[in-house]
């Protein structure tokens, strides 16, 4: 073994090699030194295990590249959405609309006046961009915009309840994806967290009773990604801010998923829209950006100028502040809402879209194939929005599947090992692309691999 181990040249030795040199060139000087480095301890650990008992050298030369590429690959990278799910948290949830997309590039390589009045001369406010249109688009007074609705409802609990109790019914108080805790915010925002009702029932008078001198905040949090049904009550939010006014309390709601549109012609009643929550005299309202507003990772707070003005003076504002590239999304997102250009939004196509166009997508699709035993096949499902909407609702869909000889896991571990992985689902003994969520941009790179799986 110590005449393989003597075999491995020198990290000086390999650095002078002309291939090596090239790499230099290429990537840097330290990253391929840390690379040769890697390589020569990858070549040690297989001599030592007995797998490695013959061209030393030449391993360490080809492991060097590999582990280069290694590390300057990009980890995130494209994927293609065959899930069904519109706003897949893990998929990167909103798919921005291409107008969106290019107005942020224009902003990103050169200078803005993200924070200059270019009429006063003078030092602006970063907000102005985003506030004049989600304003005029939500009715309300004002808006202020952080990273995310997780921040959002921190900053508002910690600029009117810090040192005081909030209000929230026993049965709002949930953990959603990533362990995000309601009590736990409360706690982190400096505020004590004041329980009414039960977990299935909560009265008027439960707030009313909870209301004293020390309360700082009452908060409504929509249940997001789950529901208690049956026997349960809970109040109407404008009876809730008609108590709080009454109170001179501050009524604040997360909203989560920030629904615009109307679900019902989906058979979806029960997901309130931000709108609405205007309309029942809410003070402050925060959602997020990137669900079914359909735009970018961002908290949006919106409500009362009084209110929104004292959550500026927070200085927990400037630690969760967004940049330009956020605002520039926001812009110009909202311009097209204001526009009623809702075709050129990816999220209001994905969920309105009949489910007998997408029935006809795949027949289209299927047709470019000489297929001899039905290798391809639609078979009718289910999709869902995702993000925490509805989730016991679906939509009707329709998949591509495959009858092969190969297991469903087998051809899902194809799609997701292709260049550009295709993430679809597995419903009982079938792998499935709902076609709800492909891009159309997407359909030749998935053309192309169903091509190679069939010719397999």
């Amino acid at each position: 073994m110590k005449e393989l181990f003597k075999q491995i040249p020198s990290v000086d030795q390999i650095l002078s090699k002309k291939e090596i040199k090239d790499l230099i060139d290429k990537f840097g000087y330290p990253l391929v030194k840390d690379s040769v480095r890697k390589s020569i301890e990858k070549v040690r650990d297989e001599i030592k295990s007995g797998k490695l008992k013959e061209k030393i050298p030449e391993m360490v030369f080809e492991l060097i590249p590999l582990k280069v590429e290694e590390v300057i690959k990009p980890s995130l990278k494209k994927v293609i959405n065959g899930t069904g799910i519109i706003i897949h948290t893990n998929l990167g949830r909103a798919v921005l609309p291409e107008s969106v997309a290019d107005y942020i590039k224009s902003l990103s390589t050169c200078y803005s006046n993200l924070e200059y009045d270019i009429e006063k001369g003078k030092r602006g406010h970063r907000d102005s961009h985003a506030e004049r249109l989600l304003s005029t688009f939500f009715n309300v007074e004002a808006a202020t915009v952080v990273n995310n609705n997780a921040a959002a409802v921190m900053l508002i609990i910690n600029t009117f309840a810090e040192g005081k109790e909030v209000v929230v019914s026993r049965g709002e108080l949930i953990e959603i994806g990533g362990s995000f805790r309601i009590p736990e915010i409360m706690k982190k925002a400096g505020a004590k967290l004041v329980e009414v009702g039960t977990t299935n029932k909560t009265h008027l008078e439960d707030y009313a009773n909870a209301i004293n001198e020390n309360t700082g905040l009452v908060l409504k949090v929509h249940p997001s990604n789950y529901r208690i049904t049956g026997f349960t009550k809970s109040v109407p939010a404008k009876d809730i801010a008609k108590l709080c006014k009454q109170k001179g309390v501050v009524f604040a709601e997360d909203m989560g998923s920030g629904n615009i549109y109307d679900l019902s012609e989906l058979g979806i009643n029960d997901e309130p829209t931000v709108k609405e929550s205007v309309n029942a005299g809410i003070d402050l309202i925060s959602f997020s950006g990137d669900k079914l507003l359909g735009c970018v990772q961002a908290g949006i707070i919106i409500g009362k100028k009084e209110y929104i003005g004292r959550i500026r003076k927070n200085h927990l504002l400037r630690a969760l502040r967004v940049d330009k590239i956020t605002y520039a999304a926001i812009e110009k997102h909202m311009e097209l809402l204001l526009r009623e250009k809702y075709h050129e939004i990816p999220v209001y196509n994905m969920i309105f879209k009949q489910a007998e166009a997408i029935r006809k997508e795949i027949e289209e699709f299927i047709s470019g194939f000489k297929l001899e035993n039905s290798e391809l096949e639609i078979v009718e499902t289910s999709s869902k929005i995702g993000g925490g909407t509805t989730p016991e609702r679906e939509i009707g869909s329709f998949a591509l599947t495959f009858n092969l000889n190969k297991s469903p896991e087998e051809i899902e571990q194809y799609f997701r090992s292709r260049e550009i992985p295709v993430i679809g689902r597995i419903k009982g003994e079938r792998f499935l692309i709902d076609f709800r969520t492909i891009l159309k941009k997407d359909i030749p790179i998935l053309k192309n691999y169903v091509s190679q799986l069939l010719s397999h």
